[in-house]
């Protein structure tokens, strides 16, 4: 098996593994509904339909309305659009940081492993939901300040890993 090319191995893998395959396979589509939000939603997500409000799933929108006669279907594509970019930024933060602080830590070792790691214990102290809140309370409530917040406080696992 070691002799297959690399896609050859990946196909291998997913056809043993059905729960992995169909893992992927939802990921996968939810991804690309998103990114195709602009193609595939049948409305503008916040254009309001007064005459459909609180509608139920129907041939007009699949998913129904809500209170202000807006598409659910619709927003739900573009806020997955949202919900991914903010999953990437946050998890792009967090990596970079945790494997900066834990290729420090596990190379010079000592005193500087100890600081670090003293300051990854400190940190793991807090909730991070408590932190976020706190954060958020001080600075303007914005996405990309979400999306730097979440980054700067889920860090500390990816800090261990790699000091390991």
């Amino acid at each position: 098996m070691s002799r297959l090319p690399l896609h050859r191995r990946w196909l291998h893998c997913l056809s043993r593994r059905g729960m992995l395959s169909l893992g992927l396979a939802i990921v996968a589509s939810m991804s690309l509904a998103a990114l195709l939000a602009p193609w595939l939603a049948p409305y503008d997500p916040t254009a309001l339909h007064l005459q459909s409000i609180l509608q139920p799933p129907s041939a007009a929108f699949p998913l129904g309305t809500d209170a202000l006669g807006r598409d659910v279907l619709s927003r739900l594509l573009y806020g997955a659009r949202v919900s991914l970019w903010v999953g990437f930024v946050a998890v792009t933060i967090s990596i970079a940081i945790g494997v900066v602080l834990g290729l420090l830590a596990g190379y010079f070792g000592g005193l500087v492993d100890e600081i670090i790691m003293r300051g990854v214990d400190v940190m793991l102290c807090f909730p991070s939901f408590f932190l976020i809140l706190a954060v958020i309370a001080f600075l303007e409530p914005s996405l990309t300040n979400i999306m730097i917040v979440i980054g700067l406080t889920s860090w500390m696992g990816v800090a261990r890993l790699v000091r390991a």
